[in-house]
């Protein structure tokens, strides 16, 4: 009976006393902690994005501080030249479509028919075989 309250004694101090030793790193009061690698950041400043009269950002609108590297008119002059490169393409891609879709779907019928023979070629031996 000593012997179990030895025991007992022993796995109680084994299991509180690496409990107690946690009690170190928490607070003693409830204020909360800053740790150090977050209180040593930069502050957050703007991002230059551009807002409206309320405060809420303008979407799709360039921000402020990328467009002091160009002037305007040079954003202005690569804006309308992408533009008509994109529109010029649309045009003369849709007979270059055309002809993809056509040869894609020369390519499915080939495939489709190889596909009809090599299933075929099976089920024939299958049926030579039962005879």
């Amino acid at each position: 009976m000593a012997l179990r309250a030895v025991r007992l004694t022993a796995m109680c101090v084994s299991l509180g006393l690496p409990l107690s030793a946690c009690q170190a790193f928490l607070p003693r009061d409830e204020t909360p902690v800053i740790p150090v690698s977050l209180a040593a950041a930069p502050p957050i400043g703007s991002s230059g994005q551009k807002l409206d009269a309320q405060g809420f950002p303008m979407i799709g609108h360039k921000p402020r501080g990328a467009m002091a590297q160009v002037s305007d008119e040079e954003v202005t002059k690569t804006e309308t030249q992408y533009s008509r490169r994109a529109a010029g393409n649309a045009r003369a891609s849709d007979a270059g479509y055309r002809r993809d879709v056509a040869e894609l779907q020369a390519l499915a019928a080939r495939q489709q028919a190889e596909a009809d023979r090599a299933l075929a070629a099976p089920a024939e031996d299958a049926s030579s075989r039962a005879r």
